[in-house]
């Protein structure tokens, strides 16, 4: 099913006595192909959980339009929207079997119960707890526990899975077991799935598309791959990436960019207006550190298996970037360095904005 968002804004009464507003999501557009997995992606408090419930019907919004394929469902209630709902705390019946919460949605529908049982042991084989079909909640580990969920949402065949930070309670190993699981179980049912992490990594690493946001405001929506390669403004390319992207500001002159605190000129292919404030943004892949024109200092390095990460200041800028194991470099060297094309951004400093 398609899902399509149309200035969708969701705004709350201040919590104070001022009477003001709080804009949760601002005038956000977007659609989201049938099949695909969607990850809204954001720091704390950016609107992403906000819109979330707004798809499901739980938060009403408070302006715009929400259309499941070419049908307006902005103002019908979550029962009759066709979506499954994973909470971040899983929510199961701790008094029922994992067969029992798996059938509960259908119970509610009134499906025959031979038919239900029969949907939740094919829906469980799925998400591979057809074992544990028998046992309470507490009996399960977390990662077991977040698979009835999802089961339980699969179960009345949704035309469109929510799932609200569903990897935050288990630990790293296990997350990234889920996050894998979770990709499979989507591929495998063909639903619309749209998941909520404030964790690049994980949103990068399962997703087909990525929507991220800042503020209630949508800063790109993209293919996972182009809003990495990319990213619209500065806080995009800061978001996306591990490690995260070298900033370097300063002055664009002479078609090159004045670091602060140097008084060398890097080399920049990209254009700026003469005298702007700038930051040209290198991912740490893409630094070049044999050929280059510019000085820099190193700090310090850190193995990373075959690669050096090398830690060097240009100016009053620390940088990071990777290096051969074989590249003969230590602690203090004065090094030559520079930067590829593939990787390289320049912002305007003051807006954030791409040249």
């Amino acid at each position: 099913m398609k899902v399509t968002i149309k200035d969708l804004t969701k705004r709350f009464a201040s919590r104070d006595k001022t009477g003001e507003t709080v804009t949760a999501v601002d005038t956000l557009s977007a659609e989201f192909e049938s099949g695909k997995l969607i990850a809204l992606l954001g720091p704390s408090g950016c609107g992403k959980s906000t819109m979330l419930n707004m798809l499901s019907g739980i938060l009403p919004v408070t302006s715009g339009k929400i259309y499941f394929d070419d049908k307006d469902v902005t103002e019908l209630s979550p029962d009759k929207r066709e979506v499954g709902l994973v909470f971040q705390n899983y929510a199961l019946y701790p008094h029922m079997t994992v067969l029992e919460n798996i059938c509960f949605p259908l119970k509610i529908k009134k499906v025959r119960k031979e038919e239900r049982i029969a949907k939740a042991v094919e829906i469980a084989k799925m998400v591979h707890i057809e074992d544990y079909l028998k046992r309470l909640p507490k009996e399960l580990s977390g990662g077991q526990q977040q698979r009835v969920a999802i089961a339980r949402a699969l179960v009345k065949q949704p035309k469109l899975l929510l799932l609200d930070e569903p990897l935050s309670n288990l630990d790293a190993k296990l997350r990234i077991e889920m996050r894998e699981e979770i990709r499979r179980i989507q591929r495998e049912s063909g639903v619309t799935t749209v998941f909520v992490t404030h964790d690049q990594e994980e949103a990068t690493s399962i997703s087909d598309y990525i929507l991220l946001m800042k503020l209630g405001v949508m800063q790109q929506f993209s293919a996972t791959r182009d809003i990495y390669n990319n990213p619209a403004n500065l806080f995009v390319a800061d978001f996306i990436g591990n490690p995260t992207i070298n900033q370097i500001h300063g002055v664009y002159v002479n078609g090159g960019i004045k670091p602060d605190g140097s008084d060398e000129i890097i080399p920049c292919s990209i254009k700026a207006n003469e005298n702007d404030r700038v930051v040209l943004a290198v991912r740490p892949e893409s630094v070049l550190f044999e050929g280059g024109q510019t000085t820099g200092t190193v700090n310090d390095m850190y193995s990373s298996g075959k690669d050096w990460l090398v830690n060097f200041n240009i100016g009053d800028t620390e940088l990071r970037g990777y290096c051969d194991a074989d590249y003969n470099v230590q602690e203090g060297s004065v090094i030559k360095v520079g930067f590829r094309d593939k990787g390289q951004f320049l912002f305007n400093e003051e807006t954030g904005e791409r040249y």
